[in-house]
Parts: C-alpha cells; structure tokens; sequence
C-alpha cells in the first residue's frame, strides 16, 4: 500500500510543479516583476512549447519588460493556432503601434472585434487609435506639431492581461469499473404497421451564404464617390452615404447643409484616388482604404482614408469615413 502511495505521488509531481509554475508566472505578472516572469515563462515553454496560457503569459511579461520583438513573435504564433482570440491581436496591436504600423494596429484590433463583437478593451484602444491618428493629421496640416510622430507616442491603449474566451477543455472520465452486461431480455417482437405515404418539403439545412460584392465593384463605388465630388454633383454625392451619416455633426441634416455648401463654393475641385484596397468584407459592412489628394484654388491636401460601407438594402453606402495620417 506504502508502495502504491509512493509510486501515486511521483506521478503527480510533473502536473503540481506545473501548476505551481503557472501559479507563480502568474503571481509575478500581478506583482510587476516582468523580467522574473519573462524568465519564468522562458523556462515554462522549454517545457511545454504548445501551452497557450503559458505562451500568451510569457509574452505579456517580455512586452512589459521592453523585449516587444520576442513577445510579438509569440502573439503571432498563438494567433497562427488560435485565430479567434482577440487578446493575442490586442496586445499585437500596441507593438505594431509602437513600431509606427498604424494600419497593422488598427487592422488586429478590427479583427479581434470580428470574433468578439462586445470586446469592451479593444473597442476601447481602437477609438483611442483613431483619435489619435486623427490629431497628429490635424497638426500636421496646420504645421503645429515639429515631430508628428510623437502625438502617436501618446496614445494610451490597455493591454489584456489574461486569456478570458481560451476555451476550457476537460478530460472525459474514465468508469473506475467495467459496467456489468446485464443479460438481454427477449422483448416481442412489434407488430408490423403498414408505412403512411408522407409528403415532406425539401429544406436545405445549410442555405448559402449570401453572395460578395466584388472588389472591382466596390473600387467603383469609391471612385463613382470621388468623380461625384470632383463634378460637384451634389445629388450623387449625398446619394452615396446612408441616411444617417453626420460626421462631425450634430445630426444628418447639418452635415447635409455643410457639406453642400462647401462643395458649391465657387472654384473648380479636384480629387484623385490612389492605392485603393478593400480591407475587409462581410456581409454587412466593407472597410475600404485608399491615398486621396485633394486640391481646390484655396487648399490642398494628401491623406490616407478609410471608409466604412454599410448594406441599405441591395446597395452599399458610406456609414463612416476617418482619415488615418496626412502624407
């Protein structure tokens, strides 16, 4: 009995030391002690190279401790085997800011709402982003600001600490002893019912998906947009946002007035569209980036632009535009 005891506790060790080393990455993490819990993850993954609670642990500590290279190749293999968890793409999304990718940021933390639409954190650090892009466009244009990047610098996003939506996964039980057969009892056999002849409709339990826009047709889209403007065809132009669309307004109608009497203001605009590429689509919205130069006898700009379409009823509208950075 002594023996079986013995030989019970040596094979529990490997798993109670791995719980404790889990336990103590984690309690290094709350404590701040990123380059103990760097190290301690290190010495985890030698270990255990496939553990994604160790693997997103261990590069939360190197990013916190300034090692953002080696934690952003971990993120990016976790999101390689676990493309729907937004927490990798989140923390991602802060290096790739930190490098300057501006669109490589904003791109993660749209994707990572893509697989959790009510993601309060990255909803958060992707407006942070935009507000931020937005202001170092405006000072740039205005010549306030002598080192743009540094506006950049100055976005606050949060990082995410812990995977909440890993799926858990648990062993199936093993009986401790073999079910006893019990012996068959012979039953009567049923007597024999003459089938009823049933009508039954077809239903086709996997109905197809409904069919994308192509991306020539929604380049098209944009580029109808821009001729709208450049022509001030005013009609064509508001017919190409949603009902709903106010800008920087107060309501629809505000913005409709603005933009009316900006484009009628005598002198003839130009708009060119360049490096247009279709983000993303589903079946309800279309995220579609390009280079816009614009030029009017009073000002002229080059930006880098992303709408937002939205479906209202079979056409494609703009429900939302930002302006990303000043080139």
């Amino acid at each position: 009995m002594l023996r079986f005891n013995l030989l019970l506790l040596i094979s529990l060790l490997p798993g109670l030391a791995s719980a404790n080393s889990l336990q103590q990455l984690e309690k290094e993490l709350a404590l701040n002690k990123y380059a103990s819990a760097a190290t301690t993850g290190l010495s985890m993954l030698r270990e255990s190279p496939d553990d994604t609670q160790v693997k997103f642990l261990t590069a939360v500590a190197l990013q916190k401790n300034n090692q953002p290279l080696l934690a952003k190749k971990y993120y990016q293999q976790i999101i390689k085997t676990h493309p729907k968890l937004p927490e990798p793409r989140n923390n991602l999304a802060m290096i790739y800011l930190q490098q300057g990718q501006h669109d490589q940021a904003v791109d993660l933390l749209i994707t990572s709402l893509k697989t959790h639409p009510a993601y309060a954190t990255a909803w958060l650090n992707l407006s942070n982003v935009y507000r931020g892009l937005a202001s170092e466009a405006y000072r740039r244009a205005l010549s306030e600001e002598k080192d743009p990047s540094s506006v950049v610098h100055k976005i606050q996003l949060t990082a995410l600490t812990s995977l909440h939506s890993l799926p858990k996964t648990t062993p199936a039980l093993q009986p401790e002893n073999k079910p006893v057969q019990l012996a068959k009892i012979q039953e009567p056999e049923p007597k024999k019912v003459k089938p009823v002849k049933q009508i039954t409709a077809m239903v086709d339990d996997n109905p197809p998906m409904a069919k994308m826009t192509s991306e020539s047709a929604l380049i098209k889209l944009v580029q109808d947009w821009a001729n709208a403007w450049s022509n001030k065809d005013f009609k064509s132009y508001l017919n190409s946002y949603t009902m709903d669309f106010k800008g920087r307004k107060a309501n629809h109608e505000q913005w409709r007035q603005y933009r009316k009497s900006r484009i009628n203001r005598p002198g003839k605009i130009n708009i060119q569209l360049s490096n247009i590429r279709v983000k993303s689509q589903t079946q309800n919205q279309v995220i579609i980036d390009f280079h816009q130069a614009y030029s009017s006898p009073n000002y002229s700009d080059k930006v880098v632009k992303r709408l937002y379409l939205s479906k209202s009823g079979n056409q494609w509208k703009i429900s939302r535009e930002n302006t990303l950075a000043v080139l």
